[in-house]
């Protein structure tokens, strides 16, 4: 379960390493920093965006925000939208500042021959491969492995929808039982990005407009009460 290091708002530009050293909790293992955080040398790890310093094990820290502008960061997963297409890649936007481009090698077993198949509208969930300040957002539809893993172009029949990026963030935490506690009553496909997108199918427009209305007003949830929340819905 994450927890709340600062009561008080971190702001952009502060140097938490001293913050960070004293909230550790195991003094044995190095600090990881996640999304609002970088590590600038040995004895300076800076937040570059404001919001709340959460924590979880071991030694995992970084800034929760209401955050809509997505800034992309490598390991990323994303939901997007092909917008052109060449003979050999094609571009995607994910809703930051510039589209990303996706190979159409960079799918499973892809040859010059079996190259991905992916046309102009399609809703594609991959993940970022690259991402720098001063390089071009590059993304992949296959894992670390190599394998599909749920990558690639979504069926046609899904919705897709835009939430703040934090709200992605707390459906993906590994003590979230958001997702459980709604596939107990309703059966959907899912795909979640860290960029604040969406993608949901189900057997019918109800139902997918209900769990999508339900994820938008999560925003208005805290965290100890979304339990609660869920046990509402399915009641």
């Amino acid at each position: 379960m994450a927890s709340v290091i600062e009561n008080e708002t971190i702001l952009p530009g502060e140097n938490l390493i001293e913050i960070l050293e004293a909230s550790k909790d195991s003094q044995d293992k190095p600090t990881v920093v996640g999304p609002g955080l970088k590590r600038q040398s040995k004895d300076k790890i800076t937040s570059f965006k404001g919001g709340q310093l959460l924590h979880r094990p071991v030694n995992l820290f970084w800034i929760n925000s209401h955050q809509r502008y997505y800034i992309p960061c490598e390991r990323d997963t994303v939901v997007g939208v092909v917008i052109s297409k060449t003979t050999t890649q094609c571009r995607i936007d994910i809703g930051a500042s510039e589209s990303a481009t996706l190979s159409l090698f960079a799918f499973p077993n892809a040859t010059k021959r079996n190259k991905g198949i992916v046309d102009i509208g399609d809703v594609i969930f991959a993940r970022v491969l690259a991402a720098a300040k001063d390089i071009e957002t590059e993304l992949v539809c296959v894992d670390k492995n190599g394998k599909k893993d749920g990558l690639g172009v979504l069926p046609r029949g899904g919705y897709m929808f835009k939430v703040p990026i934090n709200i992605s963030r707390r459906l993906l935490a590994p003590d979230s039982k958001i997702s459980e506690m709604l596939g107990q009553k309703y059966r959907f496909e899912k795909a979640i990005g860290l960029n604040g997108r969406i993608w949901i199918r189900s057997r019918s427009l109800e139902t997918t407009i209900l769990i999508s209305n339900f994820i938008r007003r999560l925003e208005y949830i805290p965290n100890s009460e979304q339990e609660n929340f869920c046990n509402q819905l399915l009641q």
